[in-house]
């Protein structure tokens, strides 16, 4: 009788040590899992949320309006300066601001859209182009009613593209999430566009650089 008595002591003794250590090992899993939030952390900027803003129907006929006044300009001017100020224009005009305008009140060639920008303190840098912090702020900028464009700042007389209302877009060239964008294209004017991919405005994020008004 004793010894089966041992014998059943032991049996549970070793049960209860099979147990633990099951219980532990599950224990170790679980705490090794990553969380929801450590997983998408590391793209946080590529899916926040950006307030939804759609044009209206007046900004659209707007758009549509100077890029085909843009478009007769250019084939029909003599001089190379004729219609370089229709960018700034634009953007003035969409936005309703008066940043672009020189002390006679006339808007001024697109040119001096970056000096103006950069030494103006009306004006922030978002960020380069290759940022997507920098994409979706300019996208929930433009969203919220601030002038916001990309300028490619390799020269002077670089393009200027307008971030307008909209959505960001996958964009397979930059392998990133990009804003809705309107353009006049100085140098081949029939390029011109609206509604679309920041991508579609310069081949590479390269000396892309974003700005918004305050």
């Amino acid at each position: 009788m004793y010894r089966i008595i041992m014998l059943l002591v032991v049996f549970v003794f070793v049960i209860s040590c099979k147990e633990e250590a099951k219980s532990s090992t599950t224990t170790k899993t679980t705490s090794t899992k990553t969380t929801p939030t450590e997983t998408t952390k590391e793209n946080e900027w590529s899916v926040t949320a950006v307030k939804k803003a759609e044009m209206s129907s007046n900004k659209e006929q707007l758009l549509s309006t100077t890029i085909a006044y843009f478009k007769n300009c250019k084939e029909n001017s003599t001089n190379r300066n004729d219609c370089r100020n229709s960018i700034t224009k634009m953007i003035a005009e969409f936005y309703k601001i008066s940043d672009f305008k020189n002390d006679k009140g006339e808007y001024v060639v697109y040119d001096s859209i970056q000096s103006i920008v950069k030494k103006s303190d009306n004006w922030t840098k978002l960020g380069n182009a290759s940022n997507q912090e920098s994409l979706v702020k300019a996208q929930a900028a433009a969203n919220n009613g601030n002038a916001t464009i990309a300028i490619d700042i390799s020269e002077s007389y670089g393009q200027v593209a307008m971030i307008i209302p909209g959505d960001l877009t996958n964009s397979g060239s930059w392998k990133l999430q990009v804003p809705n964008t309107a353009a006049l294209v100085n140098y081949d004017a029939k390029k011109s566009f609206t509604n679309k991919p920041l991508s579609y405005a310069f081949k590479s994020t390269e000396n892309i650089v974003l700005f918004s008004k305050k």
